[in-house]
């Protein structure tokens, strides 16, 4: 190997290792996070998630996963792709960073939620809460048997980035 392959080497290593010094050590620990946070991919929100897990004092203390619906992406049969990816992403949480609970994070006026039920969408208000209250405790229970271990808060988030507990 020439020497130029051998100092790119050193210099990766050297930035990897700066790199990681600059992590915090939570994040570094082995012993791992307490929740997996299940977000929307909606752009309009994702400032507002996390200053929402900020708030809740779990900075650097969750893995984050975003799709389309949330929790709808975790059993809606209109997106089967989403469902497996949900439920993996919560067991390669639990066996990489030993996570505690599941933090799920709709959101109003979701565009997943209108594709899933098109004409049967409910828009805005307490119709708006309670079918996304419905997919919710379909998760809950899902969860409750998959992964019994693991602890579940659900909460609906306004555009404006308020947020109201659900279940």
């Amino acid at each position: 190997m020439c020497e130029c392959g051998t100092r790119r080497q050193m210099l990766g290593l050297g930035l990897g290792a700066a790199g990681l010094a600059l992590l915090p050590s939570r994040a570094r620990a082995a012993g791992g996070v307490t929740a997996l946070a299940v977000t929307c991919i909606d752009y309009r929100l994702v400032d507002d998630a996390v200053r929402f897990f900020d708030d809740k004092k779990m900075t650097n203390d969750y893995d984050q996963v975003s799709l389309a619906g949330a929790s709808l992406a975790a059993v809606s049969d209109k997106f089967p792709e989403s469902n497996a990816a949900f439920w993996s992403h919560v067991g390669i949480a639990k066996q990489l960073h030993n996570i505690k609970k599941v933090i799920v994070v709709d959101h109003r006026d979701c565009g997943a939620f209108k594709v899933a039920f098109g004409k049967d969408y409910k828009g805005e208000g307490a119709v708006e809460t309670a079918q996304h209250k419905a997919v919710m405790q379909q998760v809950k229970a899902k969860l409750a048997k998959t992964h019994p271990d693991l602890q579940s808060e659900f909460y609906l988030m306004a555009l404006d980035g308020s947020t109201e507990r659900v279940i």
